[in-house]
């Protein structure tokens, strides 16, 4: 292996001008010399292909098309790439300095390692303020990641080779396509987390986080993407492979993931965001309406009623979601 393996950095952009020079900026700032940039403008209708065509740097390529989503971009990106190792970007995002060198050691000092992440300094997708999504290390990978995420996606590296033997990111899990991608990956591989923040994420306007339905969507892909992995972990053949898009229709009711999506939901409504809180407890009560998801519909419903909500079922919500959370 060479001393410095190539790293190639991919990143799809979408209406994202005025993000394009400090973004990928940080990633050309990298303290790693052996460094490509990948970037796909999936049919910007802004400024951003021209703020694209401005980065002067002999590492950078730019493919300009039509709008085909997030996943044909970023399988397009990685088919250009030529590095070793891969590492995502989220658009409009920033590296740190050190990630990329930092990643790239964890990979090259252990074999056995195919995915690493850091800590990233997290721009909430509700209620105000920035927290620190710091992953656990040392746990089994596969096993972690049927009951949790362990990345946010943007910090991720990867060995290219791993990615073409699961047969990269699958369309039919967009906006979860990362969970389906290391659900498979982890057949085959350990992780890693470098414990230091190297990556700050940023909430853009229009994406999955500001979005209910798509957020609704993200959660039943997610859950889908777990059952499919149970499916193939009992040597059944997934049904994806099988059935294509009509393997939605097998998806089965899930108790424990309408409970989640209801504290969820719960939590978003507590700190302010009932309007998107709100639908997404619906869904977690039609899900599978146990006795725990009963009660936080029923104290959540008072939100149309806004003394109740104010004096009962808000604080009351709050104080449940504590204790939920010292329990998990």
């Amino acid at each position: 292996m060479p001393a410095f393996p190539l790293v190639s950095v991919v990143s799809a952009f979408y209406n994202r001008a005025d993000r394009v020079a400090e973004s990928i900026g940080s990633v050309l700032a990298q303290d790693y010399p052996a460094l490509e940039v990948i970037v796909v403008d999936d049919g910007s209708r802004d400024a951003t292909a021209a703020e694209l065509r401005k980065l002067d740097d002999p590492r950078v390529t730019v493919i300009s098309r039509e709008n085909r989503g997030f996943v044909a971009s970023m399988n397009e990106a990685i088919a250009r790439s030529r590095g070793e190792f891969v590492a995502v970007h989220g658009s409009g995002d920033l590296s740190l300095p050190e990630r990329i060198a930092r990643q790239a050691q964890v990979l090259i000092e252990h074999p056995d390692v195919g995915v690493v992440g850091c800590w990233v300094d997290n721009d909430e997708t509700h209620g105000p303020g920035s927290r620190v999504f710091k992953a656990p290390r040392g746990r089994d990978f596969h096993a972690t990641l049927m009951l949790r995420g362990l990345f946010t996606h943007g910090e991720v590296m990867f060995r290219r080779a791993l990615f073409d033997t699961v047969g990269g990111y699958r369309d039919f899990f967009r906006y979860a396509q990362d969970r389906d991608l290391w659900l498979r990956m982890s057949r085959l591989c350990d992780y890693d987390i470098v414990p230091e923040i190297l990556y700050r994420r940023y909430k853009p306007a229009g994406g999955v986080s500001a979005d209910p339905e798509k957020l609704l969507l993200q959660s039943y892909l997610s859950d889908f993407a777990v059952q499919c992995a149970r499916i193939v972990d009992a040597g059944d053949r997934d049904p994806i492979e099988r059935h294509g898009a009509l393997a939605a229709f097998m998806r089965h009711p899930s108790p424990v993931f309408a409970r989640k999506l209801a504290w969820f939901g719960a939590r978003m409504m507590v700190e302010g965001d009932v309007e998107r809180g709100w639908p997404i407890v619906g869904r977690a009560y039609a899900e599978h309406p146990s006795r725990q998801v009963r009660m936080i519909h029923a104290l959540a419903a008072l939100h149309d009623r806004p003394l109740l909500w104010r004096r009962v079922g808000q604080p009351v919500l709050a104080r449940r979601l504590r204790q939920f959370r010292e329990v998990h």
